[in-house]
């Protein structure tokens, strides 16, 4: 009896490793999230599935992100369900990633008559208030995540049961393709009509032992979006300068399976221009917040959490509540459960 519970507490420890990491976050809207890049080892497939409700008041502001539902002078209220699918393997015998994303929902953008003139759509006036919506798909998105340093290949159990990680460095390459839902007559839309794509070097420094439990992290990840030209934005040309982005967590296991993380995100840059004239201000905007994570078995794992913007643009409001279920699996753990059950 006292093997059989020492070898099952062995498998949950090994599959709770495995499925650590799903990439978790939609190509633009809101950040990776809290434990986003830790590894798993080789072979090990995930599907994560969230529910994002974002409430942006930027009625006093200038900042415009389309693909983060911000707009000048106007509130937006967003519904995004985004999916996610991620396989760990060994590149370059270094653990990576590959990882891809599709969302989708609706927004609802109500706009006051301090909209810029260059932004406001066809069939309504400058100087009136107008509301719009969208619904449907947004851009699908792809991610390469390779380590640099700090992990070594995990191919097997017993390269689990030694890593022992204290600070690591990886990088992210991220494509978004432009075949969302969009109208060239529309301010609002889920798509964005263009290419775009970040590159990040997310590093996490690991102290406490590596065990449920026990584990603690700190996760800084600095990125850059770079973004093609939208050519038909309305029947002008919208362009935008690089979006600069900060994210950060703090986590913390409570229990071997419930942990919770403090997080930061903030974004700059992005300044837009609409056929060459700059529109509205750069976005300057910073979120604080939390997540909590609970493991409910082996595989599946339900996190939720909440943040808000604390500094940066005082005329910007935004809130964004988020609720998501991770599934993950490795068919070497799956085949070892299917054994201990007498299949």
């Amino acid at each position: 009896m006292k093997t059989g519970n020492r070898h099952s507490g062995l498998l949950a420890f090994l599959v709770t490793l495995a499925i650590i990491l799903l990439y978790s976050g939609p190509a633009l809207a809101v950040d990776d999230g809290a434990r986003a890049y830790w590894k798993g080892r080789a072979g090990t497939q995930g599907v994560s599935v969230q529910y994002l409700s974002l409430d942006l008041q930027a009625s006093d502001s200038q900042q415009f992100a389309p693909g983060q539902y911000i707009y000048p002078n106007a509130d937006a209220e967003a519904s995004i369900f985004v999916a996610n699918y991620v396989r760990h393997m060994t590149l370059f015998n270094r653990p990576s990633s590959f990882s891809l994303g599709i969302s989708g929902g609706s927004v609802d953008v109500n706009a006051n008559t301090k909209v810029p003139p260059q932004l406001v759509p066809p069939g309504f006036l400058p100087g009136v208030a107008f509301s719009q919506s969208a619904s449907g798909f947004a851009d699908p998105s792809a991610q390469l995540v390779v380590n640099l340093f700090g992990t070594p290949p995990l191919k097997a159990n017993f390269d689990l049961l030694d890593y022992e990680p204290t600070w690591t460095l990886d990088t992210a390459v991220m494509l978004g393709v432009p075949i969302g839902e969009y109208d060239d007559d529309k301010l609002v839309n889920m798509g964005l009509n263009r290419w775009f794509g970040r590159i990040a070097f997310p590093f996490k420094y690991h102290f406490g032992a590596f065990t449920p439990g026990y584990r603690s992290s700190l996760e800084v990840t600095p990125s850059v979006w770079l973004f093609a030209e939208n050519d038909d934005f309305m029947g002008q040309k919208l362009e935008n300068d690089p979006m600069w982005q900060l994210e950060a967590h703090l986590t913390h296991d409570f229990t071997p399976s419930f942990f919770g993380s403090l997080d930061l995100l903030y974004r700059g840059g992005f300044q837009s221009e609409v056929n060459g004239v700059e529109v509205g201000d750069e976005l300057d905007i910073g979120n604080l917040g939390f997540t909590l994570s609970y493991q409910v078995t082996d595989n599946l794992s339900i996190r939720t959490g909440f943040s808000s913007n604390v500094f940066g643009d005082d005329d910007l409001d935004n809130s964004i509540i988020r609720l998501q279920f991770v599934y993950g699996w490795h068919r070497d753990f799956e085949n070892i459960k299917k054994l201990q059950r007498g299949h």
